[in-house]
């Protein structure tokens, strides 16, 4: 038994650091263990859409400070917007409504996380290249990966095949590049 033991202690000291590493990764936003629900995702797609729009329209003719501004109050205003319209609908009930505009604002989070997350990157590698022209195609092009995979990830758990599902990915990325044309186009 004490062998048994020792074996066990032997093998936690190693899977520790992993094991908190696996757990910090699954936490971030493109993690595919994030998001538990078809409409989780669908929310990715939508703050993706919004964040990566503004780094493109706020860098048409932006200094990086006024892009973080026009990305994140882009951002925001979509998503008091939209939680605007739950909340209204949810008010519309008598029980439980503090419960439920909670339970509304909680579930559009997804936009904000997915629509600031590629405003990270841009500022994070702007600040270290100096370049805002390349930190703006990077987060741009991190923006496009994303959507593949929340678009990829939407229609696995929506049921789809694994074909169909990179279907769904293709489509939702096409969306990074229709952004990343239209920055084209401005610029």
């Amino acid at each position: 038994m004490a062998q048994l033991g020792g074996r066990d202690a032997a093998r936690s000291e190693p899977t520790a650091a992993p094991g908190r590493v696996r757990g910090m990764v699954r936490r971030t936003v493109l993690s595919r263990h994030r998001w538990r629900t078809e409409h989780d995702l669908a929310q990715c797609i939508y703050g993706t859409v919004i964040g990566a729009a503004g780094i493109a329209v706020g860098s048409a003719h932006a200094d990086l400070g006024e892009v973080v501004v026009t990305v994140v109050v882009t951002v925001a205003v979509y998503w008091a917007a939209e939680r605007y319209a739950e909340i209204l609908a949810a008010a519309v009930h008598t029980a439980g409504r503090r419960r439920q505009v909670l339970a509304a604002l909680r579930r559009g989070f997804p936009v904000v996380e997915a629509g600031l997350t590629p405003l990270v990157v841009l500022v994070v590698l702007a600040l270290l290249t100096g370049r805002l022209a390349l930190a703006v195609f990077s987060a741009l092009g991190l923006s496009t990966v994303m959507l593949g995979g929340f678009g990829h990830a939407a229609a696995r758990r929506a049921g789809a095949s694994r074909f169909g599902a990179v279907g769904w990915g293709l489509c939702s990325a096409a969306l990074g590049g229709i952004v990343i044309g239209l920055k084209i186009m401005l610029h």
